[in-house]
Protein backbone atom coordinates (compact mmCIF):
# COMPACT_ATOMS: atom_id res chain seq x y z
CA UNK A 1 0.00 0.00 0.00
CA UNK A 2 1.55 3.35 -0.99
CA UNK A 3 2.18 6.31 1.60
CA UNK A 4 -0.28 8.69 0.92
CA UNK A 5 2.22 11.99 2.32
CA UNK A 6 5.35 12.09 1.31
CA UNK A 7 6.99 15.38 2.81
CA UNK A 8 10.50 16.48 1.60
CA UNK A 9 13.24 15.38 3.54
CA UNK A 10 13.12 13.92 6.88
CA UNK A 11 11.58 14.98 10.17
CA UNK A 12 13.44 17.46 12.15
CA UNK A 13 15.21 16.11 15.17
CA UNK A 14 14.73 17.80 18.44
CA UNK A 15 17.81 17.64 20.33
CA UNK A 16 17.64 16.31 24.15
CA UNK A 17 18.53 20.45 24.79
CA UNK A 18 17.11 22.80 23.01
CA UNK A 19 20.56 25.51 23.87
CA UNK A 20 23.25 22.25 23.01
CA UNK A 21 21.86 20.34 19.67
CA UNK A 22 23.88 17.38 19.42
CA UNK A 23 25.46 15.76 16.44
CA UNK A 24 22.85 12.71 15.24
CA UNK A 25 23.76 9.68 13.23
CA UNK A 26 22.08 9.23 10.32
CA UNK A 27 21.00 6.07 10.61
CA UNK A 28 19.47 8.13 14.23
CA UNK A 29 17.56 10.43 12.32
CA UNK A 30 15.56 7.89 9.88
CA UNK A 31 14.65 6.15 12.96
CA UNK A 32 13.45 9.17 14.54
CA UNK A 33 11.80 10.48 11.32
CA UNK A 34 9.91 7.13 10.80
CA UNK A 35 9.08 6.74 14.62
CA UNK A 36 7.40 10.40 15.02
CA UNK A 37 5.40 9.50 11.59
CA UNK A 38 3.90 6.15 12.87
CA UNK A 39 3.53 7.82 16.32
CA UNK A 40 1.90 11.09 14.85
CA UNK A 41 -0.44 9.00 12.40
CA UNK A 42 1.09 9.90 9.44
CA UNK A 43 2.08 6.17 8.82
CA UNK A 44 -1.24 4.92 10.36
CA UNK A 45 -1.79 1.48 12.12
CA UNK A 46 -1.97 -1.40 10.29
CA UNK A 47 -0.97 0.18 6.85
CA UNK A 48 1.26 -1.95 4.43
CA UNK A 49 4.70 -0.31 3.55
CA UNK A 50 7.81 -1.06 1.27
CA UNK A 51 11.16 -0.21 1.80
CA UNK A 52 11.24 2.29 -0.90
CA UNK A 53 7.81 4.22 0.47
CA UNK A 54 10.38 4.38 3.63
CA UNK A 55 12.92 5.66 2.03
CA UNK A 56 10.67 8.14 -0.03
CA UNK A 57 8.80 9.55 3.02
CA UNK A 58 11.78 10.05 4.70
CA UNK A 59 14.38 11.37 2.66
CA UNK A 60 16.60 8.63 3.58
CA UNK A 61 19.32 5.79 2.12
CA UNK A 62 18.04 2.28 2.25
CA UNK A 63 20.90 1.17 4.62
CA UNK A 64 19.73 4.17 7.23
CA UNK A 65 16.00 3.10 6.76
CA UNK A 66 16.42 -0.61 7.05
CA UNK A 67 18.33 0.18 10.10
CA UNK A 68 15.51 2.13 11.17
CA UNK A 69 12.73 -0.67 10.94
CA UNK A 70 14.90 -2.98 12.44
CA UNK A 71 14.17 -0.69 15.30
CA UNK A 72 10.85 -0.20 14.81
CA UNK A 73 10.37 -3.62 14.80
CA UNK A 74 11.61 -4.45 18.27
CA UNK A 75 9.76 -1.47 19.47
CA UNK A 76 6.41 -3.38 17.79
CA UNK A 77 5.53 -0.38 15.95
CA UNK A 78 6.49 -2.35 12.36
CA UNK A 79 6.00 -5.97 11.92
CA UNK A 80 8.60 -7.00 9.14
CA UNK A 81 6.85 -9.82 6.81
CA UNK A 82 9.67 -11.36 4.19
CA UNK A 83 9.06 -10.75 0.78
CA UNK A 84 5.94 -8.91 1.58
CA UNK A 85 7.18 -5.53 2.80
CA UNK A 86 6.41 -4.39 6.33
CA UNK A 87 3.28 -3.55 8.29
CA UNK A 88 2.94 -0.49 10.89
CA UNK A 89 1.02 -2.00 14.25
CA UNK A 90 -2.18 -2.11 14.39
CA UNK A 91 -3.82 -0.34 17.47
CA UNK A 92 -4.45 -3.19 20.32
CA UNK A 93 -6.54 -1.58 23.24
CA UNK A 94 -5.61 -5.08 25.50
CA UNK A 95 -1.84 -4.47 24.60
CA UNK A 96 -2.37 -0.77 25.56
CA UNK A 97 -3.36 -2.09 29.44
CA UNK A 98 -0.41 -4.55 29.48
CA UNK A 99 2.17 -2.15 28.42
CA UNK A 100 0.73 0.09 31.31
CA UNK A 101 1.63 -2.60 33.86
CA UNK A 102 5.11 -2.30 32.78
CA UNK A 103 5.35 1.47 32.40
CA UNK A 104 4.44 1.83 35.63
CA UNK A 105 6.73 -0.30 37.41
CA UNK A 106 9.77 0.74 34.68
CA UNK A 107 8.97 4.11 34.40
CA UNK A 108 9.15 4.63 37.70
CA UNK A 109 12.69 2.71 38.23
CA UNK A 110 13.90 5.26 35.55
CA UNK A 111 12.56 8.13 36.83
CA UNK A 112 14.05 7.51 40.40
CA UNK A 113 16.97 6.42 39.06
CA UNK A 114 17.67 9.54 37.27
CA UNK A 115 16.98 11.55 40.31
CA UNK A 116 19.92 9.97 41.90
CA UNK A 117 22.22 9.56 38.86
CA UNK A 118 21.36 12.83 37.43
CA UNK A 119 24.73 15.48 36.91
CA UNK A 120 24.27 19.31 37.96
CA UNK A 121 24.01 19.75 33.90
CA UNK A 122 21.33 17.12 33.62
CA UNK A 123 18.90 18.32 36.42
CA UNK A 124 19.63 22.26 35.09
CA UNK A 125 17.88 20.46 31.42
CA UNK A 126 15.39 18.80 33.80
CA UNK A 127 14.43 22.16 35.07
CA UNK A 128 14.04 23.40 31.69
CA UNK A 129 11.63 20.34 30.23
CA UNK A 130 9.81 21.56 33.55
CA UNK A 131 9.40 24.96 32.39
CA UNK A 132 8.46 23.56 28.74
CA UNK A 133 5.78 21.86 30.29
CA UNK A 134 4.56 24.68 32.43
CA UNK A 135 4.26 27.12 29.14
CA UNK A 136 2.10 23.78 27.38
CA UNK A 137 -0.23 23.80 30.53
CA UNK A 138 -0.98 27.58 29.43
CA UNK A 139 -1.02 26.92 25.37
CA UNK A 140 -2.13 23.52 25.30
CA UNK A 141 0.44 23.02 22.17
CA UNK A 142 -0.29 18.96 22.09
CA UNK A 143 2.67 18.84 18.84
CA UNK A 144 5.06 20.84 21.14
CA UNK A 145 4.29 18.47 24.33
CA UNK A 146 5.02 15.25 21.77
CA UNK A 147 8.28 16.81 20.52
CA UNK A 148 9.11 17.98 24.25
CA UNK A 149 8.05 14.37 25.98
CA UNK A 150 10.65 12.53 23.53
CA UNK A 151 13.44 15.13 24.75
CA UNK A 152 12.39 14.64 28.57
CA UNK A 153 12.27 10.93 28.34
CA UNK A 154 15.68 10.18 26.17
CA UNK A 155 17.13 12.54 29.26
CA UNK A 156 16.03 10.43 31.82
CA UNK A 157 16.97 7.53 30.28
CA UNK A 158 20.21 8.70 30.26
CA UNK A 159 20.00 10.16 33.33
CA UNK A 160 19.01 6.87 35.07
CA UNK A 161 22.34 4.99 33.50
CA UNK A 162 20.33 1.71 33.33
CA UNK A 163 20.55 -0.08 29.87
CA UNK A 164 18.18 -3.12 30.78
CA UNK A 165 15.22 -0.52 31.83
CA UNK A 166 16.14 1.24 28.85
CA UNK A 167 15.97 -1.83 27.00
CA UNK A 168 12.23 -2.55 28.40
CA UNK A 169 11.03 0.86 27.85
CA UNK A 170 11.83 1.24 24.44
CA UNK A 171 8.81 -0.92 23.08
CA UNK A 172 6.38 0.97 25.66
CA UNK A 173 7.21 4.65 24.44
CA UNK A 174 6.40 4.05 21.23
CA UNK A 175 3.03 2.42 21.75
CA UNK A 176 1.83 4.61 24.77
CA UNK A 177 2.72 7.79 22.38
CA UNK A 178 0.96 6.88 19.67
CA UNK A 179 -2.00 5.72 21.58
CA UNK A 180 -2.29 9.23 23.01
CA UNK A 181 -1.27 11.12 20.21
CA UNK A 182 -4.27 8.87 17.74
CA UNK A 183 -6.86 9.63 20.41
CA UNK A 184 -6.44 12.69 22.78
CA UNK A 185 -8.38 15.46 20.55
CA UNK A 186 -11.45 13.33 21.61
CA UNK A 187 -10.58 11.67 24.80
CA UNK A 188 -7.26 13.79 26.19
CA UNK A 189 -6.47 16.63 28.57
CA UNK A 190 -3.35 18.27 27.33
CA UNK A 191 -3.08 20.22 30.37
CA UNK A 192 -3.24 17.76 32.52
CA UNK A 193 -0.61 15.23 30.58
CA UNK A 194 1.52 17.84 30.50
CA UNK A 195 1.53 18.87 34.55
CA UNK A 196 2.25 14.79 34.96
CA UNK A 197 4.95 15.45 32.66
CA UNK A 198 5.92 18.56 34.34
CA UNK A 199 6.21 17.06 38.23
CA UNK A 200 8.25 14.03 36.81
CA UNK A 201 11.00 16.17 35.32
CA UNK A 202 10.57 18.55 38.42
CA UNK A 203 10.96 15.96 40.76
CA UNK A 204 14.44 14.65 38.94
CA UNK A 205 15.39 18.31 38.83
CA UNK A 206 15.43 18.48 42.56
CA UNK A 207 17.32 15.26 43.08
CA UNK A 208 13.72 13.71 44.79
CA UNK A 209 13.84 10.00 43.94
CA UNK A 210 10.63 9.87 45.74
CA UNK A 211 8.94 12.47 44.66
CA UNK A 212 9.91 11.42 40.79
CA UNK A 213 8.51 7.59 41.13
CA UNK A 214 5.48 9.18 42.62
CA UNK A 215 4.87 11.57 39.95
CA UNK A 216 4.86 8.65 37.74
CA UNK A 217 2.43 6.41 38.97
CA UNK A 218 0.33 9.84 38.72
CA UNK A 219 1.17 9.97 35.19
CA UNK A 220 0.19 5.99 34.82
CA UNK A 221 -3.11 6.72 36.71
CA UNK A 222 -4.06 9.69 34.21
CA UNK A 223 -3.18 7.90 31.27
CA UNK A 224 -5.07 4.34 32.40
CA UNK A 225 -7.77 6.60 32.76
CA UNK A 226 -7.49 8.27 29.36
CA UNK A 227 -7.34 4.55 27.92
CA UNK A 228 -10.22 3.51 29.75
CA UNK A 229 -11.83 6.65 27.60
CA UNK A 230 -10.86 5.27 24.52
CA UNK A 231 -12.41 2.20 24.39
CA UNK A 232 -15.68 3.47 26.15
CA UNK A 233 -15.58 2.57 30.07
CA UNK A 234 -16.44 5.70 31.65
CA UNK A 235 -17.57 4.21 34.97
Amino acid sequence: MPIATKPGGSVPVVPVDPDKPQPVLLKDEAFIALERMIVIGQLAPGQWVSEKDLMDVSGHSRASVRHAVQRLEDQQLVKIFPRRGAQIGPMDYQRQFRLLELRRVVEALVAGSAAKRATREQKAQFEKFADGFGRIVANHDHIAMIELDLGNYSLMLEAADNPFASKAMAVVKGLSRRFWVLHHEKHGDVEQMARCHQAVAAAIAAGDAAAAEQAVSRLVDYVETFTLRVVGYNS
